[in-house]
């Protein structure tokens, strides 16, 4: 009995004990996807020694390779798949698990590709319609690239043909066919025209798209024959001339290939109206201003000032928008021709909190003030600086007099609000714009002077220079006179970056070194221009305009009794009335 007894004890303990390690074992499954490519992390903890076996729903075994704990499945069905997963310790069985599995072996396809050679790169758009797609690959016999739909590589012109391989792999690792592409580079074709029309603006830009195999875009020859001439890309706006409707486009690379096209050709000669309708203040609390929409625009810009002037915050075709970062903005409309207008009003982003001027004295400040007319004339003595982060607001039909001499310094933003009276600036001072903006809306400056000093904005409107005021412009960025006048009054540029003057009359104007200046319904006594000048004036009355040193000047509508250009310069005039024209080493063309 005793004999018995031992040998079924021995048993009872061994079927406890592995009753109680299967207990304990947990298997750890990371995915559900495999591919022949993609494994499942299968991972059987508490025990130390063990191997896995798998099955199908049919008790077939499946077949597996295994790095670590990643298990590569080789024979599934795709799609769906109910496996069995079997833990074997010293060749017995000691768990089992069934899971299921998704079998994804279907490599993605290559439903589209694109490719061409442009300026010495290979150009390469590829798509596909596989939702899990994760790349293409595109393999050489020493290099390979990934990308998702376009990829742009050099190529070396002369070195035979080259062969590439192109992939798609998708994110299980399932790779299709390859598409070859072969690349002769010992050939060279004719340059491409896209276009089948050009539109030429007034400032000369066009919509001309053109590319070669092997020619950079810059070095292409482009020319424009007509019936009655040739322009080149520099003159391509003197066809607006001519008048014609039709033209053949040449484009020639650096291997004097010469491709030809018959395109339409229309030409811009009038420049878009300014935006109207913006408000003119929008406090902090608000970040979305409108104007009113108007359908001769192609889009509208809207541009704020930073360090170095003014950028494009953002283009839509929408009639408005929001400023988050800047407390000026302005809007200018975008023509089809991709010609912008005048800068519209400024909007203003305020702070609410102002500190209103009881004094009647205007002394340095960092605060944002309020000059309310009711407590006018505002006296300035001595120098008043007006802090960066100030912003100043004027009532309408206020008087600020200055103590003989004196300055008011901005380096913020100063405002002199429209409204239905006149303010006035008087006395013998200056008001420098020290890197500030200086907006004034029907303002009257008597014996006080105008001094720009890398000021991002002074615009005028409606306003008046009396006799002893003047302006003077230095390194500043933008300055906008509109419906100004100033009969003897002098406009003083050097280094300016942008002029425009509109429906304005002053006496004489000097520039030196400006960027643009852009007039429109205005007359000047004299206009002395010397160096990197590029003048547009549009129905503008000049007696005398001595134009030189590489300035380009383009007069339509204009009447001029004087025009002397001398180094280098170039002129161009449509539609104008010239008296007298003088020329030394320049060109002027009628």
């Amino acid at each position: 009995m005793k004999k018995v007894l031992i040998p079924l004890l021995f048993l009872l303990i061994l079927l406890s004990s592995c009753a109680n390690s299967k207990k304990k074992i947990n298997i750890i499954i990371e995915g559900d996807v495999a591919s022949p490519s993609f494994p499942i992390k299968i991972q059987v903890k508490n025990i130390n020694n063990y191997t896995l076996k798998f099955f199908d729903e049919n008790g077939l075994e499946i077949k597996t390779e295994n790095t670590g704990d990643n298990y590569y499945f080789k024979n599934l069905k795709t799609g769906k798949n109910k496996i069995l997963i079997n833990v074997f310790s010293e060749n017995k069985k000691i768990y089992e698990k069934a899971v299921k599995i998704f079998f994804d072996n279907v490599a993605p396809n290559i439903a589209f590709l694109n490719y061409y050679m442009k300026d010495g790169m290979l150009n390469i758009t590829a798509s596909s319609p596989a939702t899990d797609l994760k790349n293409f690959i595109l393999k050489t016999d020493d290099k390979q690239y990934t990308f998702n739909i376009n990829l742009k590589i050099p190529i070396s012109k002369n070195s035979g043909i080259i062969d590439y391989k192109l992939y798609a792999e998708d994110k299980y690792n399932n790779i299709s066919k390859e598409k070859i592409i072969e690349i002769d580079t010992n050939k060279d074709e004719k340059p491409k025209i896209i276009n089948n029309d050009l539109k030429i603006s007034l400032f000369g830009e066009t919509n001309i798209k053109v590319y070669d195999d092997w020619t950079p875009e810059e070095d292409l020859k482009i020319l424009l024959k007509t019936d009655k001439k040739s322009y080149s890309i520099i003159n391509i706006d003197e066809v607006l001339l001519e008048d014609t409707k039709e033209g053949t486009l040449i484009v020639i690379d650096n291997g004097n290939n010469i491709t030809q096209k018959k395109i339409n050709i229309s030409v811009e000669k009038n420049l878009p109206s300014i935006p109207s309708g913006n408000p003119r203040l929008i406090d902090y609390s608000v970040d979305t201003f409108g104007w009113n929409y108007e359908t001769d625009v192609d889009s509208y810009v809207v541009e704020t000032p930073y360090k170095y002037g003014w950028k494009t915050e953002l283009e839509s075709k929408a009639a408005y928008a929001r400023i988050l970062d800047a407390n000026v903005a302005m809007i200018r409309k975008k023509s089809k021709y991709g010609t912008l207008s005048y800068p519209s009003q400024p909007t203003i982003r305020f702070s609410g909190n102002f500190v209103h001027l009881v004094r009647n004295i205007l002394e340095s400040s960092e605060d944002n003030l309020y000059l309310p007319q009711i407590n006018s004339e505002f006296l300035i003595g001595g120098k008043t600086v007006l802090g960066e982060n100030s912003v100043v607001m004027v009532e309408s039909g206020s008087v600020l007099k200055f103590v003989s001499n004196s300055q008011l310094v901005i380096k913020g933003l100063f405002f002199i609000m429209p409204g239905p009276g006149k303010s006035l600036i008087s006395g013998n001072g200056e008001i420098i714009v020290d890197g500030g903006i200086l907006i004034a809306s029907k303002t009257i400056l008597d014996k006080v002077n105008i001094i720009g000093k890398n000021a991002k904005l002074i615009y005028l409107e409606d306003s008046e220079f009396l006799e002893g005021s003047d302006l003077l412009s230095s390194n500043d960025f933008r300055i906008c006179l509109y419906n100004t006048l100033g009969y003897k009054n002098n406009l003083n540029f050097h280094n300016t970056e942008e002029i425009y003057i509109k429906n304005s009359s002053f006496n004489n104007l000097n520039f030196q070194n400006v960027n643009i200046f852009e007039s429109e319904k205005s007359s000047f006594s004299n206009m002395n221009i010397d160096g990197l000048t590029n003048i547009y004036l549009n129905n503008t009355t000049v007696k005398s305009i001595k134009q030189h040193s590489f300035s380009w000047s383009k007069i339509l509508n204009s009447y001029v009794d004087n025009l002397e250009l001398s180094g280098y310069s170039r002129s161009v005039l449509y539609k104008s009335n010239i008296t007298n024209i003088s020329t030394d080493t320049s060109v002027v063309i009628k």
